[in-house]
């Protein structure tokens, strides 16, 4: 495994939309980090991009925050699906101007670590096996002065309790965000949704898009997904803007393939001893309008892990570090508070 600096030829130009007078000048002189938009916008400054190559040779993006000196210690964190790094800008410079060192990365298949479906849009699965494995390299990877605290949203929550529930190396401690222990989302249901999603598979349908599903769209303010994902739709439209800058950020939804891996992936993480073998210090974060993820299978396997705690968000949605304030800044900080102290 190994860092290989990005090239010109990697690099991207972020150019700020019409409209944006103020974010353009923060390209032209140094940025009002004060400023909520450039915050969101504008990646914090000396930073280390680099592809860490997997050990078949597959490239995996990732970002690298120094620590400052008298800082706490480094944060790993592990993104959702679909997601990429720029969605986490505003809790990148909040870590880092707290002194965290951060390193974050875009999984194998989505963000600018390629794609692995049969078009660019196509959300598949390498199978969870091999995002188990990419994790454990970059967890090597972020942990270059001895075990790392890690955040992790969603499928990233997923596959890091997964990962704990094996041994959980180089992890000192952990907050999971919203994680995918169960899925809410499924228009017809767990149980039927899995019927047709093994019907689907046996077709031969693997690598479709699942029912409704197709390439990404631009979010609106007030529209549905938002109202799954945060009350706040400023912070909402940032991903559309992102994407707008950079148009091979998008991918679209989940394909059939990715379903089924993801329902046997579940199913092997609520297995008996699987929580129960958990002893890494945990915190899980649940969202109580959450119309993704199971927020209460969140709640039962987390009683199962010895030790384990966690805090409801009764007004929150899927995406907590993108909820309206005072809310998110409650959630960063009692993430940050657990991974200083472990209480």
């Amino acid at each position: 495994m190994e860092d290989v600096e990005l090239g010109p030829e990697d690099a991207y130009v972020v150019e700020p939309a019409l409209g944006m007078a103020a974010l353009a000048k923060a390209y032209l002189t140094e940025p009002d980090w004060r400023d909520p938009l450039v915050r969101r916008r504008t990646l914090p400054p000396r930073g280390f991009s680099s592809y860490v190559a997997m050990r078949d040779g597959w490239p995996v993006r990732s970002l690298r925050l120094p620590r400052r000196d008298d800082g706490p210690g480094t944060i790993l964190m592990i993104t959702g699906r679909a997601d990429f790094v720029e969605k986490y800008t505003e809790t990148l410079h909040d870590l880092t101007e707290a002194g965290w060192g951060v390193a974050i990365f875009d999984w194998r298949g989505q963000g600018l670590s390629r794609r692995v479906g049969k078009t660019p849009q196509h959300g598949a699965s390498p199978g969870f096996g091999v995002w188990l494995d990419d994790l454990q390299e970059m967890l090597a990877w972020a942990a270059t002065d001895g075990p790392v605290n890690v955040m992790a949203h969603s499928m990233g929550g997923h596959l890091l309790l997964r990962h704990l529930a094996g041994g959980g190396a180089h992890v000192a401690r952990a907050v999971v965000l919203a994680p995918m222990v169960g899925l809410a989302g499924a228009p017809l249901g767990p149980f039927p949704t899995r019927v047709l999603t093994s019907l689907q598979m046996l077709r031969g349908a693997g690598s479709d898009y699942v029912l409704g599903g197709g390439p990404w769209r631009a979010g609106v303010a007030g529209d549905r997904r938002q109202t799954m994902l945060t009350s706040d739709p400023d912070r909402y439209r940032d991903e559309s803007w992102w994407i707008g800058q950079y148009p091979s950020l998008a991918l679209g939804s989940v394909t059939w393939g990715w379903l089924d891996d993801a329902f046997t992936s579940i199913a092997a993480l609520q297995a008996r001893g699987m929580p129960e073998a958990i002893s890494t210090p945990l915190l899980a974060l649940v969202p109580g309008k959450d119309a993704l993820v199971d927020s209460a299978a969140t709640q039962r396997l987390i009683k199962r892990v010895p030790g384990g705690l966690f805090a409801n968000y009764p007004g929150a949605g899927h995406e907590l570090l993108r909820e309206a304030e005072p809310l998110r800044s409650q959630v960063l900080a009692r993430a940050v508070a657990f991974l200083t102290t472990g209480q």
